[in-house]
Parts: C-alpha cells; sequence; structure tokens
C-alpha cells in the first residue's frame, strides 16, 4: 500500500576511474577550502562586534542572558534557541575569541548534517559529497552565522533532523524513530515552520514502521514531557497555551497590510510598548531590474491585556485585519518578499555579505523547474516524496500564508531543501540511464 522509499541504501561502487578520484578529491579539497572559509568568516567578523549585535541578534543575545526575567517579547518567540544561546554564554562566558570558536563550529557543523543526510538519500557517495561541496559554498549560508540569529541553529538542528529521518527509516528501530522525534522537536522549537516539517517526516516514516504502537506511545509521552512546562511557563504570564511561543503579534502585523507594527501591552498594572519594521519593507527586491518596494503603509496599533488570554488578540485581528484584493496583494508581495528578498542581516557590505545578496536570484526559477521536473517524473516523486512535500509545505506555510511579514532569510531552508532535491533527481536519473554505474 505504501509503495514509497525515503532513503537509497548505499550501493557498491561497481567502476572506477581516474576521473572519479580526482573528482572526488577536488571535491574535498573544495570542502576543506570551505570549511576554513567559514571559520575565517566568523572570525573575522564576530557575532559580538558592534556592527553584529544589534536589532535581533541582540534582542536574542540579551534575553538568553537573563532567562529568569520575564519578558513579553522573550516569550513570544520559539523558547529552544534562547536556552540555547544561554548555555553559549555560559560555557564561553562572553568572550570574542571562544564566541568566534562556537560559531565557526555550527557554521561548519551545518553543511556536514545535510551531508550526512545525503549520503542516506542518495546512493552514490560523490553526489552526497557534491551537496556538500554546494552547501560549504553557498553564499546565503555563509554570513549569516556572524549574528545571533534563530537561522543558525534551525538550519543546524533541520540537517540533524533530516538525517535522522532517513536513518529511522532505513533502520526501523524505537530508538532511531525517538531520537528523530526528539530532534525534530528541537527544530520546531527553534524555528516553527519545523513542527510542519517534522509531522509529515514522522508521518511518512512512521507509515512504514513495523512498530507503530510503540513509536507512537514514546512520541506522545516525549512531547508531553518537553512541551507541557513550556506551556504552562507562557499560560503563567501569557494566559496562551502555547508552548512554541505567541505569533499572535506576527499574523496580525502581516495581515494588517500595515509597514510598522506599534504594540501595546499591559498586565496587572504593569506595561510594556514595543514598536518594530520588517526590514523587508526597506529592501528592493527586484534591483537591478525594478526599485520595487514593498507597497504598505501607516503604522498598526495592537492593544492587548494579556489576562485576557486570546480575547484581545483575537479582537485585535478582527479589527485590523484586511480583506479582498488588498488581501490577495500583500500574499503576492509575501511570496515575492520569500523568493526573491534579500537575506537581512547577513547582506552586509563586504565580500560575503555582497554574495550572500546577490545570490537571491537563483531560487525562483529554481523552485519552479524542481517542481516542473517533480510533477513531469511524478511516479520518481511519488517513491521519493519526503523533499518534494517538505518543498511544497514551506511554499504554502512560509511564502504564500500571512502568518508573518516574510524576509529573505526565511527562504533558507528552503534553499536546502532545493539543492537536496536537485541532488536527489540527479541520483534517480543516473540510475535510470546507467543502473549498473553507482558510483
Amino acid at each position: 500500500m505504501h509503495n514509497y522509499q525515503l532513503a537509497v541504501a548505499e550501493g557498491p561502487i561497481l567502476q572506477t576511474s581516474k576521473w572519479t578520484n580526482w573528482g572526488v578529491r577536488l571535491l574535498y579539497l573544495l570542502i576543506i577550502l570551505g570549511c576554513g572559509a567559514r571559520l575565517y568568516e566568523v572570525w573575522q567578523h564576530n557575532p559580538l562586534d558592534p556592527d553584529r549585535l544589534y536589532s535581533d541578534a541582540m534582542r536574542h543575545w540579551e534575553q538568553a542572558s537573563e532567562p529568569l526575567e520575564p519578558s513579553p517579547l522573550a516569550l513570544f518567540d520559539q523558547p529552544f534557541f534562547q536556552l540555547w544561546l544561554s548555555v553559549v554564554q555560559i560555557w564561553t562566558m562572553g568572550l570574542r575569541p571562544l564566541i568566534a570558536i562556537y560559531a565557526g563550529l555550527l557554521s561548519v557543523a551545518t553543511p556536514w548534517l545535510w551531508y550526512r543526510f545525503l549520503r542516506e538519500a542518495t546512493s552514490s557517495r560523490k553526489l552526497a559529497l557534491t551537496g556538500w561541496a554546494v552547501l560549504v559554498w553557498l553564499p546565503t549560508w555563509f554570513s549569516i552565522y556572524s549574528f545571533f540569529m534563530t537561522e543558525t541553529l534551525f538550519l543546524t538542528l533541520m540537517g540533524a533532523s533530516l538525517w535522522m529521518t532517513l536513518r529511522a527509516d532505513r533502520k526501523r528501530t524505537v530508538p532511531a524513530f525517538v531520537a528523530m522525534v526528539v530532534l525534530w522537536l528541537l527544530t520546531g522549537l527553534t524555528r516553527a515552520i519545523g513542527f510542519p516539517f517534522g509531522a509529515i517526516a514522522g508521518l511518512l516514516v512512521w507509515l512504514r514502521y513495523p512498530q507503530k504502537l510503540r513509536c507512537v506511545g514514546w512520541s506522545v509521552l516525549i512531547v508531553l514531557v518537553v512541551l507541557t512546562p513550556l506551556a504552562y511557563r507562557n499560560y503563567s504570564f501569557l494566559r496562551l497555551w502555547t508552548p512554541w511561543g505567541n505569533g499572535w503579534m506576527n499574523n496580525i502585523y502581516a495581515e494588517s497590510g500595515k509597514r510598522e507594527v506599534l504594540l501595546h501591552l499591559k498586565r496587572d498594572g504593569a506595561a510594556w510598548e514595543y514598536g518594530f519594521t520588517t526590514p523587508s519593507m526597506n529592501k528592493q527586491p527586484l534591483l537591478p531590474l525594478s526599485d520595487w518596494t514593498p507597497s504598505r503603509e501607516g503604522t498598526v496599533n495592537i492593544n492587548v491585556d494579556m489576562t485576557h488570554g486570546e480575547d484581545d488578540w483575537k479582537k485585535e485581528y478582527q479589527r485590523t485585519a484586511i480583506h479582498g484584493w488588498q488581501r490577495l496583494k500583500m500574499r503576492g508581495e509575501n511570496i515575492l518578499d520569500a523568493v526573491m528578498g534579500s537575506s537581512w542581516p547577513d547582506d552586509q557590505p563586504y565580500l560575503a555579505g555582497q554574495m550572500s545578496f546577490a545570490f537571491r536570484w537563483p531560487w525562483a526559477p529554481l523552485l519552479l523547474i524542481v517542481t516542473l521536473l517533480c510533477a513531469r517524473r511524478w511516479r520518481d516523486t511519488l517513491m521519493r516524496p519526503l523533499l518534494p512535500i517538505l518543498i511544497v509545505t514551506w511554499f504554502f506555510l512560509q511564502a504564500c500564508s500571512l502568518v508573518a511579514v516574510n524576509e529573505g532569510r526565511y527562504r533558507k531552508p528552503l534553499e536546502g531543501l532545493l539543492i537536496a532535491q536537485v541532488i536527489v533527481m540527479w541520483d534517480q536519473y543516473r540510475k535510470r540511464v546507467t543502473p549498473a554505474a553507482i558510483t
């Protein structure tokens, strides 16, 4: 009934050549040089530098340094990056050389974990190494590690989660399934898009598992143990049973059609005020073809008494949400910002940052090409559905929806998924054309 496969067993090397040997050596050289460049990048542009420690990066760093201080904004974010950064602060004591080592190791580990995923996903070590070489030099995955942004940990955890997904599908053991669940849970607690990714990956693996009830039992137990304390923490302060944070502000901001958001919060006599403008409002994603900028104008004011739970949030959403043509227009702009937008804050005015800015162009045509090829080779797609389904999920939940005003940095997981899918399709093509030459 479930005649699909998530992973391909590693095939024997049936033929070798001088080209193959030199090709592999060249790939290893590129990977080593790329790792060195990544370490050099964070050493030269330390996340603690004043021109790196501002806006969201500063907010994450400060919130991590005061984990026991209840703050509405801290509780709005997914919690794991803050907890992770708190541990990093304790380990490094905020010393610049140790922070550079931390950021460098995370930067180098991310492409390697995606390589481990590709080793499970393809029958060719050389293809997996090709993916590693591409990812280690990917400009939009490069200079972001000079900032304390959630994407740095999210991309790392996502690579590990994809690896554990195919490992669980291959091993078919309860411990392997549990490891996959734990990693996807941490990925979702770093950025919310990880939850639907994990649910889809877990379901595809679970359908092929022999011990379904035991996997469900352990998974439910782990989820309850992790999420229940977080849900209680948020409810005690925000009156919201949301262990993954509070997405109401971003949702209201996105659906209001406004350029800025002013948030007025109160609770038991205390008051907080926050103001935001997403960086994408000041970007020109179509340069040099056009100087177009998003059409949002004005400010949306949100007034919430947090003791009322979701009630005030719902009222503010209903009061400010736009409808009809204007809403459709905001969806179109959100798609454009997601697939073509500049990746702030790593689009800096130096080489790595400018390469990140310039490299926003390939993703829209690559997404279209991959989609058309998956549709044309639909039997292959159904046989290997994981990556295509995750790509579609990202497009509809992140790009098309109005859960948040999109920025170019939200595209980073899609970039990895598209590159991985190209590698997988290449592997499928090779096996169709020369099935006896899997190397």
